[in-house]
């Protein structure tokens, strides 16, 4: 009699492949037709365990078919392919029952009787456990040898080292150096004070790859601080392996896998110190940071991400007014001024009296006075020497390692040339099996040839290798302290003007390791507001000549002001650049006479007297 068939077929992970569910629809295809049936419609699920039910959706559509049309039989290669859980065994043989409905396997070549199915999805079930102890067991042991045990961490790649049979070593890893410098980036980034999401924006700006998915998200780069996941959070980029720090369980009802914390003394250790990309030193900083942010989110009852804000401008909250000690805060329009005076209320420090600084300033002005004494400093203590002497000791060491663009060519040519043998190989042992010829490897040899044929015309352009003691004399000339004074001058410049508050974090992370306060004081009438500023500065500046700092103040703001002319457009022309960078070297020179008899005034050894520089 004509049977009414459906066939389902399955396959666990994406290990394997499409064929291997064609082989099983081939196999019910042949199984039907030799019994003269009527093969209704087949379902299959890809690369799904058969641990999980309701995540199915071809045994959904199959079981749905069942209930709206008569089906005789359902049919698969084994029983473990419709399930390998005891429960969902149970389910379905229900569901089939209830609907008259039998269960046949190729490999028995008979219906399922009701206590085979359950032996078979208990015995695999049971399988499916020793599976996972023994791939547990496996692991550890990978993790105590210091060898990858899943997937690799973003920064490394698969090692390539060989057996003596010329097969790779399985699970050996080393040093991705593209993506260690993103690593390191990130961390650095970081612990500067930029937030995640805006290192994430800046990667995706940049179209640096992800490590899995499309696009950069700041919890890949954050991650979780209890499960210790996230770039910011993997010890391998200190060179420490830290294994069994979970275990994952299937919740029974969503059928997805949740993450729960072992206990520490379960957790595997092992030092790999060739895997290092970051320093102790770095890692220290992050971890700082992280510290820090968790505790200001844990401290507050209410909203706790206020208090993980940042300082909305340069200065905020290290103001403070010379006259009552409170603090200096944005008024209106961009202007400080005490908030005591504002509020009119009696301070204790006055006697019960009421603060009588009125004197306010314009925000700007106030971070061009105090901020311009930065490079000052900066060049008192060398930074522009030191900073130019290790850009070129980096850029040599670079410079001698990189190969010259011939050799690099020379080397994408003998790789091309390699990878051609070895398909060619492979088409030889095809032939030689009597198996088909793949037009894939057809495609591979064209193009590798298309490839082979570009870097042979590119090498035979390529020019000769330059001297290496002439690269050297170039970066010279080019990375000089002058340079860097001038981008560091250019780079604060962006940063107060035109950079969004996560930007300039690292800006101001500088400033305040500099400055600790800068009070402000009333003159008479319309004169500008006095100024003294207390902090690591002060004692800075104090050891140096007050014309040279004053000389360097006058560059910064000289060449804030030329950039924010070229912003503006003002200096569209060669010759109106040239006027007014004449012009600003006619003053300098006017003002060095000025500033010969200029002396610097200490206060109390904390701070320096601004008025004698004339802030």
């Amino acid at each position: 009699m004509t049977k009414n068939v459906l066939f389902y077929a399955r396959y666990s992970t994406d290990r394997q492949n499409e064929v291997s569910i064609e082989t099983q629809i081939e196999l019910g295809k042949t199984f039907v037709a030799d019994r003269g049936w009527k093969l209704v419609e087949t379902y299959a699920d890809s690369a799904i365990s058969g641990t999980s039910f309701t995540s199915r959706p071809g045994i959904q559509q199959l079981l749905a078919h069942v209930k709206r049309e008569r089906i005789d039989v359902v049919l698969c290669v084994t029983v473990d392919r419709l399930s390998r859980d005891v429960e969902h065994s149970s389910k379905i043989l229900k569901e089939l029952n209830y609907h008259d409905t039998a269960i046949w396997t190729v490999q028995a070549g008979q219906e399922i009787s009701h206590i085979e199915l359950h032996m078979r999805s208990t015995l695999s079930h049971e399988l499916v456990e020793q599976i996972r102890y023994r791939t547990r067991e496996g692991m550890k042991t990978a993790a105590r040898k210091g060898t990858a045990t899943t997937r690799l961490s973003y920064g490394y790649r698969l090692g390539q080292q060989r057996d003596a049979n010329g097969d790779r070593i399985k699970g050996l890893r080393e040093i991705d150096p593209a993506q260690a410098e993103i690593v390191r980036w990130i961390f650095e980034q970081y612990a500067n004070g930029v937030s995640p999401a805006v290192i994430a924006d800046n990667l995706n700006a940049r179209r640096v790859p992800a490590p899995e998915k499309k696009y950069w998200r700041d919890d890949t780069i954050r991650g979780d601080g209890k499960r210790r996941s996230g770039i910011l959070h993997n010890e391998l980029y200190v060179g420490r392996i830290v294994w069994n720090k979970q275990n994952y369980r299937k919740n029974p009802e969503t059928e997805r896998r949740t993450a729960r914390l072992n206990d520490k003394s379960e957790w595997i250790v092992t030092e790999v110190p060739s895997m290092r990309i970051v320093s102790d030193e770095l890692w220290a900083r992050v971890k700082e940071r992280q510290l820090t942010t968790l505790e200001n989110f844990s401290r507050t009852t209410t909203n706790r991400l206020n208090r993980t804000h940042r300082p909305s401008y340069l200065l905020s909250g290290m103001l403070e007014c010379a006259e009552c000690s409170g603090s200096y805060a944005i008024m209106a329009k961009e202007r400080y001024g005490c908030s005591n005076h504002k509020s009119k209320l009696p301070v204790d420090g006055l006697g019960g009296a009421c603060c009588s600084n009125q004197k306010t300033i314009l925000r700007k002005n106030l971070e061009d006075r105090v901020l311009s004494c930065l490079p000052a400093a900066f060049f008192g203590m060398g930074v522009f020497d030191d900073v130019a002497g290790q850009a070129r000791r980096n850029l040599a060491a670079f410079v001698k390692n990189e190969p010259d663009e011939r050799q690099r060519i020379s080397g994408e040519l003998k790789a091309a040339e390699l990878e051609q043998r070895q398909i060619i190989q492979q088409i030889s042992n095809r032939a030689a099996e009597g198996r088909p010829r793949l037009a894939a490897l057809d495609d591979m040899l064209d193009q590798l040839e298309e490839r082979r044929a570009g870097l042979e015309a590119r090498l035979k352009q390529a020019p000769a290798e330059e001297d290496f003691e002439e690269k050297i004399k170039k970066l010279k000339a080019e990375v000089s302290p002058e340079a860097v004074e001038l981008i560091l001058n250019s780079a604060f410049y962006y940063m107060r003007e035109h950079a969004d508050s996560e930007t300039k974090q690292p800006f101001i992370n500088i400033v305040r390791q500099f400055i600790q306060k800068v009070v402000i004081g009333k003159t008479p009438g319309h004169q500008p507001a006095s100024l003294e500023v207390h902090g690591r500065i002060a004692s800075i500046l104090a050891a140096m000549e007050a014309a040279t700092i004053m000389e360097k103040r006058f560059e910064a703001l000289k060449q804030h002001d030329y950039l924010e002319k070229m912003r503006a457009g003002e200096l569209d022309t060669e010759q109106k650049q040239k006027k007014l960078l004449d012009a600003y070297a006619e003053e300098l020179s006017v003002k060095r006479l000025e500033w010969s008899n200029i002396q610097v005034s200490v206060v109390a050894g904390a701070g320096f007297e601004p008025a004698a520089f004339r802030l």
